[in-house]
């Protein structure tokens, strides 16, 4: 089978499960990966690029991101070239504007009947209307459309996606990265996600900064890259006003973020929106207990009291009661970890995800040689 990926970026947490499908997918299929170029502000990570190399997946690079349409309907024509010359078997789209200007090119294309399955990851923050309206859009010509959260397969199914073309494929684990399930003796707090608005590192600092007027012993752990330069600063100037630079380390991109994982007494997500929140399934995993704000995708495994610790707002006060139970109950703790790291290792493999991505793939191609013959 011939397989054609085409994402905007390859960055975050999607970016990373992309790379892992492609890397498992070239086992057995031949595999293509269109990406948008590199301008000075976006770029695929480095570590994605050097994965994608290793794999031997054809590449192509055409700018994906921008919807505007001295962007959009150039890279409609690129997209008809790029089909042509790979002659997939099956399109895979990641995200809105790749699935619409894919819809466009394959059109056009010698092979307008080549099924192209789209992959729905989460809505930005403060998106205009109209960016909704393409989405939902392309996402209902699709022959399918992948989700990973139930939450947004209403979205999708309110958006005019037909029920019998969607798919709910939660992303897997590999839980070997992981490592064993442990209980960190460090009063280290840890959150792992690029550093923007939506991710809510702000309140985070804010629920620190309560938690050690507690137990000044404490430490904070941000892992990420910079995604929105404005609210870096914000946070830089927070921990300094906040007087907390003995107590909170800002690394940027790491390689390996499960070294930090592994030693951190709690994991707290106060993102406003997540695809799956695969950082918190992973801390999950390696047993570290999870605080996480009430979003999309984390609502379906993370159950309040007994996997973790949801909370319905980001309010400092409740991310700091809820930690400081943490370190005062060990053993509390010790249950919510087990229970959850058992969960996770029960229902979200790798492998299982795999089949079922490859399941969708033989459903589609099924249904277009019997439209077409």
């Amino acid at each position: 089978m011939r397989v054609l990926h085409v994402a905007p970026y390859l960055w975050s947490g999607a970016g990373r499960v992309i790379t892992r499908l492609v890397e498992s997918q070239r086992q057995r299929h031949t595999v293509g990966v269109i990406t948008s170029p590199s301008t000075r502000e976006l770029r695929n990570w480095p570590s994605y690029e050097r994965s994608l190399a290793r794999s031997g997946a054809w590449r192509g690079r055409i700018d994906v991101f921008h919807r505007e349409a001295d962007s959009f309907w150039p890279a409609v024509s690129a997209m008809r070239r790029a089909i042509d010359e790979f002659a997939p078997d099956v399109l895979h789209t990641h995200a809105g504007t790749p699935t619409a200007a894919a819809l466009m090119a394959r059109a056009a294309s010698s092979r307008p009947d080549i099924p192209l399955v789209a992959h729905f990851y989460s809505w930005g923050l403060g998106r205009p209307s109209w960016m909704d309206e393409m989405d939902l859009w392309a996402f209902a010509q699709a022959d399918a459309a992948i989700c990973s959260a139930r939450s947004y397969r209403e979205v999708l199914r309110a958006g005019g996606v037909a029920r019998r073309r969607l798919r709910l494929i939660p992303w897997g684990l590999s839980i070997d990265a992981t490592g064993r399930p442990q209980r960190s003796t460090r009063r280290i707090v840890g959150t792992l996600g690029r550093i923007e608005r939506r991710k809510g590192q702000l309140a985070l600092l804010r629920a620190f900064a309560r938690l050690r007027s507690r137990w000044p012993e404490a430490r904070l752990e941000i892992i990420g890259p910079v995604a929105e330069p404005r609210y870096a600063a914000q946070l830089r100037a927070a921990i300094t006003r906040l007087k907390l630079g003995d107590a909170v380390r800002v690394t940027g991109h790491v390689a390996d973020p499960h070294r930090y994982l592994r030693r951190w007494a709690a994991y707290v997500s106060l993102s406003s929106d997540e695809g799956q929140g695969l950082a918190v399934l992973e801390a999950m995993a390696a047993g570290v207990p999870v605080v996480a704000l009430h979003a999309a995708g984390i609502e379906d495994y993370l159950v309040d009291g007994r996997t973790g610790w949801l909370l319905p707002r980001r309010s400092a006060a409740m991310v700091a009661a809820r930690l400081d139970r943490l370190f005062r109950d060990p053993a509390h703790a010790s249950r919510l970890s087990s229970r959850a790291a058992t969960m996770v290792r029960r229902r979200f493999s790798w492998e299982r995800t795999l089949e079922q991505i490859n399941r969708t793939y033989r459903s589609v191609l099924e249904k277009s040689v019997d439209q077409h013959g």
